[in-house]
């Protein structure tokens, strides 16, 4: 079944349509799901609101453009609004400033191994928990702008903000970012030494 019979079947709520698109991007979708949220548990929820949403919205799907891309957004969309419900005491104005004064790691040892975070192999799920460790605004930017390749004036008007804003968020989290891959680095390096490995 081609992409255009699964959506035409889809939008007949055709069973066997429907059972195979959720199939052929479950994995997708959980991907980015576990991005926004965080742990497995409520990824999983996500991708099944999402494919419900998907499901029930598949009308408007226009038909021009990538039906993939469309099916993101949804999932995107949706991700985004859990996490406004549970987290709303993290506004923009008050993360703004969060990583302006921690310094970046400057000792020459430490620099050397910077050169080192090049070699070194970081997991998804090394990767996945850092990005969770960032404040909410940076992670949602991040995520949307390198991983999802939103705009930023998408991006501001998804998250309610200002293109401005939206720059400054990802300019920020990418230092913070830097930082924590750094730190994540020199662990490795220190752990490969102490086990004999380096």
């Amino acid at each position: 079944m081609n992409e255009k019979d699964l959506v035409k079947g889809c939008r007949q709520a055709e069973p066997l349509a429907m059972k195979t698109l959720y199939e052929k991007y479950y994995a997708l979708m959980l991907g980015i799901c576990l991005r926004y949220a965080g742990n497995m548990f409520d990824a999983e929820d996500l991708v099944q609101e999402g494919f419900v949403k998907i499901f029930k919205d598949i009308g408007s799907f226009s038909g021009r453009g990538s039906f993939e891309g469309w099916m993101k957004r949804v999932i995107i969309n949706n991700a985004l609004m859990h996490l406004r419900k549970p987290r709303r005491e993290y506004s923009f104005e008050n993360i703004e400033d969060f990583a302006e004064n921690e310094p970046l790691i400057q000792d020459e040892e430490e620099l050397s191994i910077e050169q080192q975070i090049k070699r070194t192999d970081f997991t998804r799920e090394e990767l996945i928990e850092m990005i969770h460790s960032l404040p909410l605004g940076y992670q949602q930017v991040l995520n949307l702008y390198v991983i999802d390749g939103f705009k930023h004036r998408e991006i501001a008007k998804l998250l309610n903000i200002s293109e401005g804003t939206s720059k400054s968020q990802l300019n920020k989290a990418r230092k913070l970012m830097k930082k924590k891959l750094l730190e994540k680095a020199i662990e490795k390096i220190e752990n490969n030494k102490s086990a004999g490995l380096v």
